[in-house]
């Protein structure tokens, strides 16, 4: 009898640890992957399971009710490159001996991975279930993320007070949270500006300044002799309207012709 208790409890003990090894979904998890669940009753699971992560259900232990589809971390980069002038480049350099060159060109490379966090996402919602479509997906949103901060690097490299920050780095934070937002999928792990071509500044805000004093001295100048000759000119339309009407009041009364005549005959 007391055999037959123990062999009972042996096989009860077999079949809750065969159980519990069914429904721990985490021992189906590879080192260093990350996994979704995907069930026939419930769906997708919000929940990514990770090696060592606690993670029991019931519905493992139905057949065919569950697929996990497990993804290792994937990366890539892609770069920017952008080119342009400073404001107002080519009619400062006219006032420079040589004509100096106030162009530029900046190339950012960015680089980012996706978000664990957002795979139970991918799969409901792009049905991404490997790695090769998981690849894909990242290289296509890195792609939209250059494009994202292609503006916002022009701007940057446009303005002179900002050109010295970007190629310092200190606007890597800029970038890299302008991306998060618009794209939270993406795990952005930097963005770089790799190499860069700026004119000098110095002699840059010295064509600047050397274009307002002639734009200053040249306005002294051109204005008095255009206020002048507005004055003319409005005297000129006055004239002219005074004229025009002594005209058509002679056309309506034409004795005033005569009239007029009397009167300048006897003033002589």
């Amino acid at each position: 009898m007391l055999k037959k208790l123990v062999a009972s409890l042996i096989i009860l003990t077999l079949l809750a640890v065969a159980v519990f090894l069914l429904g721990w979904l985490p021992l189906r998890v590879q080192p260093g992957r990350h996994s979704v669940v995907v069930s026939k009753i419930n769906g997708v699971r919000e929940t990514v399971l990770s090696p060592g992560q606690f993670f029991w259900t019931a519905e493992a232990l139905l057949p065919t009710n569950l697929k996990v589809y497990s993804f290792a971390p994937v990366s890539s980069e892609q770069r920017v490159q952008v080119s342009g002038e400073l404001p107002s480049a080519a009619v400062y350099s006219e006032f420079l001996a040589g004509q100096p060159d106030f162009s530029w060109e900046v190339s950012l490379r960015i680089a980012a991975g996706i978000r664990p966090q957002s795979l139970p996402t991918l799969v409901s919602q792009f049905g991404i279930t490997d790695e090769a479509a998981l690849r894909a997906y990242l290289d296509t949103e890195l792609v939209r993320a250059a494009e994202d901060v292609r503006s916002l690097l022009i701007a940057a490299a446009s303005d002179p007070a900002r050109i010295q920050e970007l190629l310092e780095g200190s606007l890597s934070a800029d970038f890299i949270e302008l991306i998060q937002q618009l794209r939270p999928q993406l795990q952005v792990q930097e963005a770089t500006v790799v190499s860069a071509r700026v004119p000098d500044l110095a002699i840059y805000h010295s064509a600047r300044d050397l274009y307002n004093q002639y734009i200053h001295s040249y306005q002294a100048l051109v204005e008095p002799a255009l206020a002048a000759a507005s004055s003319r000119a409005v005297e000129d339309q006055v004239r002219m309207t005074s004229l025009r009407r002594y005209g058509e009041l002679l056309t309506e009364f034409p004795v005033l012709v005569e009239y007029l005549a009397l009167e300048f005959g006897q003033d002589r």
